[in-house]
């Protein structure tokens, strides 16, 4: 019929952003993996649009994650796109901040699907309501309550401070609230650090482990796959500010905070999941070990906004990095 074939022809999202979800964690998500640190292949961004797969001499923008590209009324027509706020951070594909896609995005793609029901069954709990923005004050609430039943007793004024100070991090544009897909991406996070090292760098896409091998080896001046711990931190956190861009033009839908304040956050508060043990000058870390402590960041990096506060670290305070020169270097060299 008419009916059947006109809604054939309209193109869905869930159609071009199937998530497939394992049922839980296996055996072989913890197995180590061998990235090699000597490597020519260059990652390129897809030719074709991941929609439409037509050459069209429209431009085309690429994901940083994944690297597939898209034009941009093929993202309207999926219903991406629609409003100033997401249109400006698109155009940032073409740019050296980036721009992630509608999957990349989205953090809880990452969780399989017991950790998807668990996180979903503890927010019912908790009553906390999906589909619209949390305040401050239901997340502090929400934030006892998991405190309560992970921990048990009271949550201590130290940590209630921390979560105080985090809800105002996660909330960039100081409206009071955050968004349910803020929420999400944050709770996505917290699971994700509960898993191995290992499991965690399985999930990296090609482009992502492209970067981090570059970074690590600015800091390698032997080039054989070994810098200091102290080298090892400036890497990590440079991988930060690769993605951190004072700009004033979203007016009114987010505003992203000064590079001096983000850079501070990510050596005191974002690199939790980093080496517990004090700064040695004299130490070095492979590869192999720079990987595994970079990863979750990397994970956590992937939102559009800024890369989602992790919890605090003794590991990377006094860590000094020069983050103008230190941006604009790393930029230019990736």
């Amino acid at each position: 019929s008419k009916t059947e074939l006109e809604s054939r022809s309209v193109l869905r999202l869930s159609d071009f952003n199937k998530v497939v979800r394992k049922r839980t964690l296996e055996k072989e998500d913890d197995v180590p993996i061998s990235i090699p640190y000597v490597s020519n292949e260059k990652v390129e961004p897809e030719e074709l649009c991941h929609v439409c797969s037509v050459y069209t001499g429209r431009e085309t923008y690429p994901c940083r994650i994944c690297y597939k590209v898209y034009h941009e009324s093929c993202l309207r027509k999926l219903g991406q796109c629609n409003d100033p706020a997401s249109s400006v951070l698109l155009k940032k594909a073409l740019k050296a901040t980036g721009w992630s896609c509608q999957n990349c995005d989205d953090l809880s793609s990452l969780l399989t699907e017991e950790e998807l029901h668990n996180l979903f069954s503890s927010l019912d709990r908790y009553e906390v309501a999906q589909d619209s923005s949390i305040g401050l004050e239901d997340f502090m609430e929400y934030r006892k309550r998991c405190y309560a039943d992970e921990d048990g007793g009271t949550l201590p004024k130290e940590s209630l401070q921390e979560d105080l100070a985090r809800f105002h991090r996660i909330d960039k544009d100081n409206t009071g609230s955050i968004t349910w897909w803020e929420f999400i991406n944050f709770e996505s996070i917290r699971i994700l650090k509960k898993r191995s090292k290992n499991s965690n760098v399985h999930l990296m896409s090609p482009r992502e482990i492209e970067i981090a091998r570059r970074l690590f080896r600015i800091y390698d001046d032997s080039h054989q796959g070994n810098i200091t711990e102290v080298n090892a931190k400036k890497a990590i956190a440079a991988y930060y500010t690769l993605f951190i861009e004072c700009d004033d033009t979203l007016n009114g839908f987010a505003v992203f905070s000064k590079k001096e304040e983000e850079l501070a956050f990510v050596l005191t508060e974002s690199l939790s999941f980093t080496m517990d043990t004090e700064a040695d000058k004299s130490r070095n870390v492979s590869w192999q070990e720079y990987i595994l402590e970079l990863s979750l960041y990397v994970l956590a990096a992937r939102p559009n906004l800024s890369p989602v506060p992790v919890e605090s670290s003794e590991w990377t305070k006094g860590v000094v990095v020069s983050t103008e020169m230190d941006c604009d270097l790393k930029r230019t060299t990736l």
